[in-house]
């Protein structure tokens, strides 16, 4: 079996897609944690939105860094698995997951993990 470089680029795709995803998430936790409680208390003082609504904004912030959270770890988890050539399966998992995150790299990586499918073990 001849080894080339195909499962290693589209590894290393994979590991900077999830490694953007997982950026993105703090980043959004932080907002969360920073500016959270002080944009509800203002949106409360000036009745920008009713009381039933308050913790709307907060919940749909937690679960998109959840999401995003989930998003990252496949293609880091796939990345690492095809740099290795192991587990071809979990390594076209994360590339297809990239796809949802960042279109070319995704599409780039998922292309690659399929040409090189007889590498893996």
């Amino acid at each position: 079996m001849e080894t080339t470089w195909k499962p290693v680029a589209a590894g290393i795709l994979n590991i900077t897609v999830g490694l953007l995803n997982v950026i993105v998430m703090f980043v959004l936790i932080m907002l969360l944690v920073a500016f959270g409680g002080g944009l509800l208390a203002l949106s409360r003082m000036a009745d920008l939105i009713p009381i039933w609504m308050s913790g709307i904004v907060q919940g749909v912030m937690i679960i998109m860094a959840l999401i995003i959270g989930i998003m990252g770890a496949l293609p880091l988890i796939g990345g690492i698995y095809a740099v290795q050539r192991k587990n071809w399966r979990l390594a076209l998992t994360g590339s297809i997951v990239a796809i949802l995150s960042v279109l070319p790299l995704g599409i780039t990586s998922t292309v690659l993990i399929a040409l090189a499918k007889d590498e893996f073990e």
